[in-house]
């Protein structure tokens, strides 16, 4: 005769497994979305699935993973990714020669869209244009990983009220 708290446990057991794998579906789904414009289907259903990949399918596969794993256990796995993140890019303080790299990559990403909104004859045209802005975009989050620790804690600063510096 099996325990009473096996049937329980299998099933406890079986919703954190489908969780777990769920949560990850939905943490690598907008990757696909890269993979669309190579299907050659035609502008506006490449834009209806990648916009389902990016932004509708992730968030209801999250709300279904919270549902499998419970909330107790979906924050208990987000918050140690998020330890693990934080502990592998922040919590080192970074020398002044880098936080200055970041600063300025963060600052320069600023110049190809002025230019695009300014003076958008000095722009490449069609995808050399999108492509250009997009590296803007990237380079500046990417400057915020640059800078450091530190600086997020600066960021942050910016939009509490209470306190002294």
């Amino acid at each position: 005769m099996t325990p009473p708290d096996s049937s329980a446990n299998s099933t406890a057991n079986w919703r954190f497994v489908a969780g777990v794998s769920v949560l990850g579906l939905a943490m690598v789904l907008p990757l696909f979305a890269l993979l669309i414009p190579l299907l050659d289907l035609p502008v506006a259903q490449s834009a209806l699935i990648a916009g389902a990949l990016v932004a509708g399918a992730p968030e209801i596969l999250m709300l279904l993973a919270v549902a499998l794993l419970g909330r107790q256990n979906f924050d208990r796995i987000v918050g140690t990714a998020k330890k693990f993140l934080f502990t592998t890019f922040f919590s080192t303080p970074v020398s002044r020669g880098r936080y200055y790299a970041g600063l300025a990559i963060c600052l320069l990403s600023f110049v190809p869209i002025y230019v695009a909104g300014y003076v958008p004859s000095w722009m490449p045209a069609g995808n050399g244009r999108i492509a250009v802005l997009a590296a803007a975009d990237l380079a500046f989050i990417f400057s915020f990983f640059i800078m450091g620790g530190e600086f997020w804690e600066k960021f942050r600063r910016l939009f509490v009220w209470e306190g002294r510096v």
